[in-house]
């Protein structure tokens, strides 16, 4: 197996700590990536075995009827954008918000076919 280390700066909206900011709101959160053109996605219906078992779309919800194969392309500076992302968000101090999460809504397709409203949640942190 090979390595590779990078140095990267991560962005946060604030300090990097969510607070909670009157009663049920938080301040705090990741920046978004700036992704432009540079990441899209194409969503494909797929055909399975009776074996398979699809996840449930959000904790408590149905689930959706069907299998789903998600393709997402992108150049090296969207996906280091979007890797980037991920990192501060997993760094992100959200004790003080235990379901927290950000909504990226409409997010359509490369074709425009499909719109998908994605919300990337986090709990509490975990002694990392």
């Amino acid at each position: 197996m090979t390595s590779k280390i990078i140095e990267i700066e991560l962005r946060f909206d604030g300090d990097g700590t969510v607070r909670q900011v009157g009663k049920g709101g938080f301040s705090g959160r990741v920046s978004r990536p700036t992704l432009a053109q540079e990441i899209g996605y194409l969503l494909h219906r797929t055909i399975t075995g009776p074996e398979d078992v699809l996840p449930n779309p959000e904790p408590g919800g149905p689930s959706v009827e069907g299998t789903f194969q998600l393709n997402i392309s992108g150049t090296a500076h969207g996906f280091r954008e979007l890797g980037r992302y991920f990192l501060a968000f997993a760094e992100l101090d959200s004790s003080a918000d235990p379901d927290h999460h950000q909504h990226f809504d409409a997010v359509r397709s490369e074709d425009g076919r499909t719109v998908v409203n994605i919300i990337v949640r986090k709990g509490p942190r975990d002694g990392d």
